[in-house]
């Protein structure tokens, strides 16, 4: 089966929560979106992220900032060169939705193509909270349970 096959089962990934954006430097690209775009964001405090990075499990600190508007929000990720997943060069980096059922939905995108690269970890379990798949084009697609979404909701409200 090649990558564009489609199984015959109803799938659908929801309402597009947010664009995920990395760059270099936080603080700056707030200010360059809101010059630029007319577009608010706020950064959040940062965060401990425990996750598993094609299986292996890692823990790394992130900072987040996360437009007012939305969702859809615009997402910026600060860069974190020694990791695979937030390398330093700036773009879009993945696309997030939230979900109702986070694992029965990566497993079905695992089956339809795209696999598990990168999920949340907790009690030993992955993926919790968040899963990361990449299809065949080279997409990455993040997945978001209610409770995180919900999180990240809070988190903004905290500092709007």
């Amino acid at each position: 089966m090649g990558p564009f096959a489609v199984p015959d089962v109803d799938f659908g990934l929801g309402k597009l929560h947010h664009v995920g954006i990395v760059v270099p430097d936080s603080e700056a690209a707030v200010q360059h979106f809101e010059d630029l775009y007319g577009l608010p964001i706020r950064l959040l405090p940062e965060s401990h992220y425990h996750c598993r990075i094609d299986g292996i499990a890692h823990s790394t600190v992130q900072r987040l900032g996360l437009s007012i508007d939305g969702p859809p929000h615009v997402e910026l990720l600060r860069e974190i060169p020694e990791t695979s997943v937030w390398q330093p060069h700036s773009g879009v980096h993945h696309l997030g939705f939230v979900v109702d059922d986070l694992a029965a939905t990566s497993a079905a995108l695992a089956r339809r193509g795209a696999p598990l690269w990168m999920g949340g970890l907790g009690d030993g379990r992955c993926p919790v909270g968040t899963a990361y798949h990449r299809d065949a084009l080279g997409l990455t697609i993040e997945l978001l349970d209610a409770e995180t979404a919900a999180r990240l909701a809070s988190r903004l409200d905290d500092v709007r």
